[in-house]
């Protein structure tokens, strides 16, 4: 999440995205699909869980 606020921010953007692969064969879609919003300081950032 630092990370890529830290990019967000030298990019000047308004907001970022970071999506994570879930590639656990023991998972199903329901528990590997998500997307939540947070904050690393002013920098607002979607999570999405694939």
């Amino acid at each position: 999440m630092e990370q890529t606020a830290g990019y967000v921010d030298r990019c000047g953007a308004a907001a970022g995205h970071l999506v994570v692969f879930d590639r656990r064969e023991d998972r199903s879609w329901e528990e590997k699909l998500f997307r939540r919003r947070e904050s690393v300081g002013a920098v607002t950032i979607d999570v999405w869980g694939m």
